[in-house]
């Protein structure tokens, strides 16, 4: 089983998309759920955490061939004043962002 999720979060906002399948979880499935995340926030919400979004990209895209694997907690932030407003990636069963 693998099990995860991206999440956008503060500034009031909570938001996130989770995944739970037996399938690979391979890098491209991993930009469509950070895709997916994006479009379920506002342009004002997005715009506070598009650092964020890019460097939770650029960590999937980075990913070893064999992947992350699990208990793996990231997260990635806009700026480092205010961290409270962030992206983050959570990995918890299986390995993500396979080759």
């Amino acid at each position: 089983m693998n099990r995860g999720r991206f999440q956008a979060q503060g500034d009031g906002l909570e938001k996130s998309e989770p995944w739970a399948t037996y399938d690979h979880i391979n890098k491209n499935k991993g930009i469509n759920k950070i895709d997916i995340l994006k479009n379920k926030l506002s342009k004002k919400e997005f715009k506070k955490r598009s650092l964020a979004f890019n460097k939770a990209t650029k960590f999937v895209n980075n990913s070893p061939n064999n992947g992350h694997p699990a208990f793996v907690s990231k997260t990635y932030s806009n700026s480092l004043i205010n961290r409270s407003i962030r992206v983050d990636i959570e990995i918890r069963d299986g390995n993500a962002f396979i080759n």
